[in-house]
């Protein structure tokens, strides 16, 4: 599938390695420009792609091949901006699927009345982590599409995942981690590289398998 992500923040960022990784085409428009860098130089052996421009213009969606996009997904931290993306793909391109990152949850019903496909906040998936009755003390989540969970833990110094080469942790068959921030450098992991204190990990896992996650990583 061909997917347009609107917005280069860290869930936009996050999503474009995830999908990527699960072989679609991504590409992401995001207006500031130290953000597309970041994002292209991390993302080099993946396909894809990075516009520095306004994901609510026209010219701009038309340069990323809008004409051809099975989704968009709209998640910038201006719920405005995320509504007019998908209304314009909706509306003027017919794109089939939109998706819209809702900061403030009361907007998910108007959203869904104007046309988006699928609203999805954060307050929302923390619900639904409650009303699941699954507490995860140390992992914070990113965002949560469909069955897909990303979410971030801050390693300690007595976490039992410390010190240990990823190769030699056993996780869940339905989780990978995808990137390490540590020292404000992303990593992208191997087997071979080593967990060290304070490293930020994020991970990739099936909805509900978060709690499984937080005990391979965390402390018991």
């Amino acid at each position: 599938m061909f997917l347009i992500i609107i917005g280069g923040g860290k869930v936009g960022y996050y999503l474009a390695r995830t999908l990527s990784e699960l072989r679609h085409k991504v590409t992401v428009i995001e207006s500031n420009r130290e953000l597309c860098l970041n994002i292209a130089n991390t993302t080099s052996n993946l396909d894809v792609s990075v516009i520095n421009g306004d994901g609510t213009s026209i010219n701009y969606l038309i340069d990323a091949e809008i004409e051809t996009a099975d989704a968009l997904i709209a998640v910038t931290g201006r719920d405005q901006d995320n509504l007019v993306a998908c209304q314009i793909a909706k509306n003027k391109f017919n794109v089939k699927k939109t998706i819209a990152r809702v900061n403030n949850p009361k907007n998910i019903k108007i959203f869904e009345k104007l046309g988006v496909n699928t609203a999805v906040s954060s307050t929302a998936s923390i619900v639904d982590i409650i009303e699941r009755e699954v507490f995860i003390s140390r992992l914070k989540s990113l965002v949560t599409i469909g069955n897909l969970s990303i979410n971030e833990i801050k390693l300690q110094p007595d976490y039992h995942s410390v010190n240990k080469q990823i190769k030699d942790i056993e996780f869940p068959k339905d989780c990978i981690i995808i990137s390490i921030i540590r020292n404000n450098d992303v990593i992208i992991p191997g087997g071979s590289t080593t967990l060290l204190p304070g490293d930020e990990v994020i991970a990739v896992s099936r909805k509900g398998s978060e709690e499984k996650v937080e005990r391979v990583l965390g402390k018991v």
